[in-house]
């Protein structure tokens, strides 16, 4: 009598031995990359696209037969549902997807190619421009830290007299959004934050410190590293990156419909009279 334990040991070892047997068999069939490492009906999986999937999912090579035992697993259930007339209503949806990833990789490599944005172009806008960086109201750019308890909140400001920086004693001890860059919050407007963080701030002068400040958020040291005050215009370093992205939406809307424009001037298209009349404009 077989026991249950060996039955089980078989029947776990299956996968593995099938994806075996199918990696054999392929590569008695071709060389190189060609060869089939696995084999599901008349779909095949050539060692050159198994490697190219692993690769493209930043897969390590020890997990080849993982992949190629889910590939088998996947094309046997594909296969059955297409035998069963299950994709009938999804052809459209598919040639959908198809069609939406061919013209994503498309226009990825026409703005890969086509779109450049210069440190010049963007000093350009910015001297064309300067009234879009207008300061609409005062300001203050800070470091923050924001702490559970006052204890961790003391510890914190010790480190910082003692000499450690700011950001490095963020990253380690705050909890807000704001640790991973250091504890900066960029800029922000007297009425966008809770007033005591407000009135610590807008007291401060640039490069000091404030003592921990107390909130229904728990406890805050700040450290001032920014001021603007209403009427004064950004410095160019300051908005580089918004002009830097204001551009290249510009070339990039541009490229698109250069491209468009292109191709139907090199293609035949034609729309029936009977169309809606918005598909022939």
């Amino acid at each position: 009598m077989r026991s249950k334990t060996g039955r089980f040991l078989r029947a776990a070892m299956w996968p593995c031995l099938a994806s075996a047997c199918l990696w054999t068999a392929g590569c008695r069939d071709r060389s190189g990359d060609d060869q089939v490492a696995a084999r599901v009906g008349k779909a095949e999986l050539t060692v050159k696209a198994l490697r190219s999937r692993m690769e493209k999912q930043g897969l390590p090579q020890s997990q080849e037969t993982e992949f190629i035992n889910n590939w088998v697993n996947e094309e046997l259930l594909a296969q059955e549902a297409r035998r069963r007339g299950l994709d009938g209503d999804l052809k459209w949806e598919l040639e959908q997807i198809g069609n939406q990833l061919l013209i994503n990789k498309l226009i990825e490599k026409e703005f890969s190619d086509k779109v450049r944005i210069t440190d010049d172009e963007a000093a350009a806008f910015y001297e064309k421009n300067k009234s879009l960086f207008t300061v609409e109201e005062d300001e203050v750019r800070f470091l923050h830290i924001l702490t559970r308890t006052q204890a961790d909140a003391e510890a914190a400001l010790q480190e910082i007299k003692a000499g450690k920086s700011f950001e490095e004693t963020a990253r380690e001890r705050s909890v807000d959004s704001f640790r991973g860059k250091g504890g900066d919050t960029g800029f922000i407007r007297r009425g966008d934050m809770i007033p005591e963080l407000s009135r610590a701030a807008f007291s401060l002068a640039e490069g000091g410190l404030s003592p921990v400040i107390r909130s229904s958020q728990g406890f805050h040291l700040i450290k001032l590293i920014g001021r603007h005050v209403k009427g004064e215009t950004r410095s160019l370093a300051e908005v580089r990156g918004e002009i830097m992205q204001r551009l290249r939406v510009e070339k990039e809307r541009k490229v698109y419909y250069d491209l468009l424009y292109q191709l139907k001037g090199s293609r035949k298209v034609s729309i029936s009279p009977s169309a809606p009349e918005a598909g022939r404009n």
